[in-house]
Parts: structure tokens; C-alpha cells; sequence
């Protein structure tokens, strides 16, 4: 848990390594390409490199240092390949001369970026502390963090491979494990646990954060004045929930900082569930981080490919998407989408059909808030959310759109163009289901067959509150504007924001885990390519004012208007501290790490923030419900063994031996939790640690 110093400079230099060997393979794949752009999607790809070499030797070398060395050595033979095949051809990218500096003096909103990632990587820090013994979390952590930090440390320290949830053992690890087995990476090779945790989530926070500027730039024309709002739109992202800390006793506004989990863009009881992008889902959800650090890059390409002419692209986006799966599903099931929406598009348009597919998803668009008003006004006023009808709908409305899409495809071969599609959306499609589907066949497909992953569900998180009323006051004005942004779109912009539709409708009417709330890691992809629609929208509104001075002042307040519930959001998260573990629980922890075999299964209560499996990477019987509920993992008959075993243990030694336990924690969390007979394992088993309030007994006898 600790580490050493030499064990964070070993850990340095292997992500240092891989990501120079991910810059040397772009160097080859995207020669004309400017330095920036290289410098990114060669860190992207470096990371992914991280996350995935190692895993594939340890199918064969469990996860251990050889398998990191001989994937280390697999990173290697592709960077310098890469870098052979870049010299070879003396290629030189038309930006090539110029410097990063001189692109930042150039793109002088650059500099705000650079600013918001110093914000996002002191958030990080902080989020992680150990103070005087202890471990703190920042709000946004306390939940999740503890369920990240098991899935690293119980990869590290038991090695087994492919992984079980150490929070239920025996059950396969299918949540996107490589947002976390990077770090393990690294704290395998004796980092730090802090250091290993934070040092990739920083370079993800880079990743998306220039990932999303690349992908912006490209949709609104290379303007900077236009990304920067967009980003702004993004990132800062946050509606009316202010209103609710304005007005009454001075107590109303101070609890935005005292309080927990009451802040502007995440305040449950009004029904503000827009939660900002930054402090609610980049910090705490590192799935959704590393995922959506491949999934801009990708969205960049994909443009590139679809708008610009680069058809090489086509297959570097099926290669580099097919990676997505283990890393965040939801990313590739988004960036799926889009795919289908460009397609869809493409082929219209190819067919002189776009402007009338256009102009009839504008009507779309008008109409459809009007009809999911109606139905969400139907359904409440006859008591439904969850209707098996919504997922029969959403499944006929795709294969509807199937069957057209496939239509629109042979009349497009019909016209001597199915050459171009298999070399361009067929090297897509192949490439990235070769790599995709393995991942979803053995990990994805198994689980989410049980527990409630897809559902008919309408109107996602929505309450009580009418559907327009519920988006106005969570997303705001920037959502207005998007609106009209879409309507005042000409053709070939409508055709790039469409994809957010699509997205939209899906997340509308499907959830795809038990938890509702999750989908909205398909609606933040979505309201990305919106944010490009409102920005567009601003300054085609700004260009009506006269004057540069006044056009920047709207500008300005606009953007300050809008983002003022994120700043405040951001400003609860610096001052924020919670204790997650005490000085007596970390204590604990280092004495199981160092004395207790990795593979040992440990009985302890039922607490999210669990030492002996977040802290020392062990097994225990049951985990917090919280976890493995939302995972859809049966975990009921586990948690009644867990009480029976700690409040009647002469009477459950047939449970013991079923679920292997070796060891039995009682503290203050198991006797509040269970009525503890404690007399009965005083004489059955020894203590093997007492600090005087956690007592750790030996139910088997195996060698430490």
C-alpha cells in the first residue's frame, strides 16, 4: 500500500515507456497530422496500450511481472515499427514545424484547458488523501472509490487472471476492469497505491479534455471562438439548480458547501440530476473517464474520415474502438451509434436524399418534444416507468432503421459505390467487431443477461417534474440554445449533430444497467455534439450585436451565465473531506497485506468503504450491496450467510467451509451490524490481530 520511492520512479518509466511507444505508432499511422494532434492520439494510444498488452500475456502468465514485462516487450516491437515505418518514408506533417507553444500562443483558449486540467488534477489529488494515518475522499468520491480501489488491489495482490469480484468471489469480474487494471499495472510494480491510482486518471483527464477540443475544433469549422463556448457548454455544464440555494436564510446558500450531496447540478430531492461532467462523472466514474479518453480522440477520427475525406481513418477508428468494450462499454455502445447515425446520413446524402432527411428530422425534432411530454404525462398519470413495451418499441425503431440503413446500402451498391463502402465503413465495422465481440462474449453478454441490465424505461431519471420542465431546469439555457441550433442547422451541420438524436431517443427509452441514473453516460456523449449546436447557435445570435466589444461581453457573460452552477459545484468539491478509512482500518489492512495469504477469503460486514478487500486486495464473502446490486450480481444468499456465520458460528461450520473463509474480522462495523457472538469465536478460534477494537480470528490454519 505503501510502495517505495524506486517503486514509483519503475512505475514512472513503464507509463513513460508506453507512452512513447503509442506516440511512435501514430507517427506512422497519422503523418500529416499536426505535432498536437500526435502528441494526443499517441497518448491515447499509448494508454490503451498500457491497459491491454498486459492483459493479453496474462491470459497465459496470470497478472505478474512477466506478463507485464512481455507486454512491455509487445509495446515495444510495435512503437519501433512504427517509428521504422515514419523513417522510412521521410514523412512530415504540414504542422510539423510548429511548435506546442506556438500552437497554444495560436489557440490562446488552449491556455484555459491547460487551466481546467490543473483544477481537475488537484481534484484528483485531493480526492485520494492519507493524512496522519488515515485515507480521505473528496464528495464525489466517498461512494465509488472504494469499489475502484478493490478491483485494483485484489488484481495486484491475488494475480488471477481473468479476475473475480473480490467483493462476491467466484463471480467473474465483467465490469470494464481495464479503467483500473492500469493502475494495478503500476502499483504491481511496487508504486504507491495513491501514486498509482492518480498518476493515470491524470493523463485520462488530459486526454479528454484535448480529446474533446480536437473533436469540438473539427465540428465548428476550426474556430476557436466557437469550440471555447462549446467547451464551456461541456465541461461546465449546469442549469437552473442555483435558484434552489438563492433566497432565505444565509444557512440556504452555505449548505451548497457543508452539505452532503446538495450542490447545484446534484440535488436529488428537486430532481437536479444534470450532474456536472467534470467534479460527478470524471472524478469518481474512472470507467467513464478512461472511456471517454479513447472515445473524443475516436469521435476526431471518425470525423475525419466521414467529413474531411481520410478514408485510412475508417479502419484506425475500427481498431481503436474495437479496444472499448473492458475499458467502458457505454463508450463503444455511443460511438456505435454515431456510427450509424454518420452512415445513415452519408448514404442519403449520397443518394440526393439529405436535404429532404433533414429537413424532416427538424420536424422530428419539434415534434418529439412534444410527444415525450405527452407520454411522460400519460405514464405518470397511470403510475408507470418500467413498461415492457418501451424495450419492444425501441427494438422495432431499430430494426426499422436496420432495414433502411441496409436498403439505402444496396441501392448505394446498385450505383458502383459498394467498393468504396467495404473499404471504408466495412474496414470500420470488421475491424472493430473483430476485436469487440470477443470482449463482449466473454465478459459483457454473460451478466447482462441477468439482473436488469436492459429495460424498457422511459424518460430516465426523470421524477415528478414534466419532461421539458425536468430538462429546463437541469440543463438550462445551454439546452435552449442547442435546441435552436439544431433547427437553424443548414444541411450538412444537421447531419453532424444528428447523431445526438439517436443517442438521445435510445437513452430515453432503454436503460442498460440496473441503475437508471447510469444512462446518462450515453446522454453526455449526446449533449456533447449539442453543445457544438448551442455554440454554433450563440454566435450566429452574437453576430446580430454590433461591435467586437459587445459581442465579446455577451459572450463572456453568457458563458459565465451558464457555468455558474458547475463553478460552485467545483467549488464544494475543493473543500470538501470525508474520512473513508481510520487510522485503525489502514493499520488493519497493512497488517493483512504483509501476514495473510493473497488468496485468503476474509468474513467482515457488509461496508462499502471495506478495508481488507479495498485497502489489501483480499476476498471477502459479500461485499456492500450498493456494488453488487447496480452490477447485477446475486448477492442475497451471500449476505444471509454473512449473518448466520457471525451471529451463530458453532452452528454454521457447514457455511465456513462452503464459502472457504479463513480469516473473520469483528469491529465495531460487524457488531453494529450483526448480533456477534463473540464469546463462541473467542473459544473456537485464535486471534491472530487486536488492536482493541478489531479483532482478527483464524478460521483455517494455513501457512501465512
Amino acid at each position: 500500500m505503501n510502495g517505495s520511492l524506486w517503486g514509483a520512479v519503475a512505475a514512472l518509466l513503464y507509463f513513460a515507456l508506453f507512452q512513447l511507444c503509442g506516440i511512435s505508432c501514430v507517427l506512422a499511422l497519422v503523418p500529416q497530422e499536426g505535432r498536437g494532434v500526435r502528441l494526443l492520439l499517441g497518448s491515447v494510444c499509448g494508454s490503451v496500450l498500457l491497459q491491454w498488452c498486459p492483459v493479453l500475456f496474462a491470459f497465459f502468465l496470470e497478472f505478474t511481472l512477466p506478463a507485464h514485462f512481455c507486454g512491455a516487450a509487445l509495446a515495444c516491437l510495435l512503437g519501433v515499427a512504427g517509428f521504422w515505418q515514419y523513417k522510412r518514408h521521410g514523412a512530415r506533417s504540414p504542422g510539423g514545424g510548429e511548435s506546442l507553444l506556438s500552437l497554444l500562443r495560436r489557440r490562446k483558449f488552449l491556455w484555459g484547458v491547460l487551466a481546467v486540467l490543473g483544477v481537475y488534477c488537484f481534484l484528483v489529488w485531493k480526492s485520494f488523501l492519507f493524512e496522519g494515518g488515515r485515507v480521505y475522499s473528496s464528495q464525489a468520491t466517498y461512494g465509488d472509490m472504494s469499489m475502484h480501489l478493490s478491483f485494483l488491489t485484489s488484481l495486484k495482490e491475488q494475480g488471477t487472471f481473468p479476475p473475480d469480484y473480490s467483493l462476491l468471489p467466484g463471480a467473474k469480474l465483467s465490469y470494464p476492469f481495464l479503467s483500473d487494471s492500469i493502475s494495478s499495472s503500476l502499483y504491481l510494480l511496487g508504486a504507491p497505491l495513491k501514486f498509482a491510482y492518480v498518476l493515470p486518471m491524470c493523463a485520462a483527464g488530459a486526454q479528454v479534455l484535448f480529446g474533446c477540443c480536437l473533436f469540438f475544433l473539427r465540428m465548428l469549422g476550426n474556430s476557436s471562438g466557437r469550440t471555447a463556448l462549446a467547451l464551456v457548454f461541456f465541461f461546465f455544464n449546469g442549469g437552473l439548480g442555483i435558484l434552489y440555494f438563492l433566497g432565505g436564510e444565509p444557512e440556504n446558500f452555505v449548505r451548497l458547501f457543508t452539505a452532503f450531496y446538495e450542490t447545484p447540478t446534484n440535488l436529488v430531492g428537486e430532481e437536479i440530476r444534470w450532474v456536472n461532467v467534470i467534479v460527478d462523472m470524471m472524478l469518481p466514474q474512472r470507467a467513464t473517464l478512461f472511456g471517454w479518453a479513447v472515445l473524443f480522440p475516436l469521435l476526431f477520427l471518425l470525423y475525419r474520415a466521414v467529413f474531411e475525406g481520410e478514408r485510412r481513418y475508417f479502419l484506425y477508428a475500427g481498431v481503436l474502438a474495437g479496444t472499448l468494450p473492458m475499458i467502458h462499454t457505454h463508450s463503444f455502445l455511443a460511438f456505435a451509434v454515431v456510427c450509424g447515425g454518420w452512415l445513415f446520413f452519408s448514404l442519403l446524402n449520397g443518394l440526393d436524399l439529405g436535404r429532404i432527411a433533414v429537413r424532416t428530422g427538424k420536424w422530428c425534432v419539434g415534434l418529439g418534444l412534444l410527444v415525450m411530454g405527452a407520454v411522460k404525462a400519460l405514464l405518470q398519470a397511470n403510475g408507470l416507468r418500467d413498461a415492457p413495451q418501451l424495450l419492444w418499441t425501441a427494438g422495432g425503431l431499430l430494426l426499422l432503421f436496420f432495414a433502411f440503413v441496409c436498403l439505402l446500402l444496396w441501392r448505394a451498391c446498385r450505383r458502383g459505390g459498394g467498393g468504396l463502402l467495404l473499404h471504408t465503413w466495412g474496414a470500420l465495422f470488421l475491424s472493430a467487431c473483430a476485436l469487440a465481440l470477443p470482449q463482449l462474449i466473454f465478459w459483457t453478454f454473460d451478466q447482462a443477461k441477468t439482473g436488469g441490465f436492459v429495460r424498457g424505461r422511459f424518460g430516465w431519471c426523470i421524477g415528478e417534474d414534466g419532461y421539458l420542465l425536468f430538462y429546463l431546469k437541469n440543463i438550462g439555457l445551454a439546452g435552449i440554445l442547442a435546441l435552436l441550433g439544431l433547427l437553424q442547422a443548414k444541411r450538412r451541420e444537421f447531419m453532424k449533430y444528428a447523431p445526438a438524436l439517436f443517442l438521445w431517443l435510445m437513452a430515453e427509452l432503454v436503460v442498460f444497467q440496473p441503475n437508471e441514473y447510469d444512462n446518462n453516460k450515453l446522454l453526455y456523449p449526446a449533449f456533447a455534439f449539442l453543445c457544438c449546436a448551442a455554440s454554433n447557435c450563440t454566435f450566429t445570435l452574437l453576430e446580430k450585436l454590433k461591435g467586437k466589444a459587445a459581442r465579446k461581453g455577451a459572450a463572456v457573460s453568457l458563458a459565465a451565465l451558464c457555468s455558474v452552477s458547475a463553478v460552485l459545484t467545483m467549488g464544494r468539491e475543493t473543500v470538501s473531506r470525508y474520512e473513508l478509512y481510520g487510522s485503525g482500518a489502514v493499520e488493519l489492512a497493512e497488517f493483512v497485506e504483509e501476514q495473510i495469504p493473497a488468496d485468503a477469503v476474509v468474513l467482515t460486514d457488509l461496508r462499502h468503504n471495506n478495508e481488507i478487500t479495498c485497502l489489501a486486495g483480499r476476498n471477502i464473502v459479500c461485499g456492500s450491496p450498493s456494488y453488487l446490486y447496480y452490477h447485477g450480481l446475486n448477492y442475497q444468499e451471500n449476505a444471509l450467510a454473512v449473518q448466520a456465520m457471525y451471529e451463530s458460528p458453532a452452528a454454521s461450520q457447514g457455511l465456513f467451509s462452503r464459502y472457504q473463509v479463513d480469516y473473520m474480522l469483528v469491529s465495531d462495523y460487524e457488531r453494529n451490524s450483526f448480533q456477534v457472538d463473540e464469546q463462541s469465536l473467542e473459544e473456537k478460534y485464535p486471534c491472530v490481530y487486536d488492536d482493541g477494537c478489531r479483532k482478527l480470528y483464524q478460521v483455517t490454519k494455513r501457512e501465512t
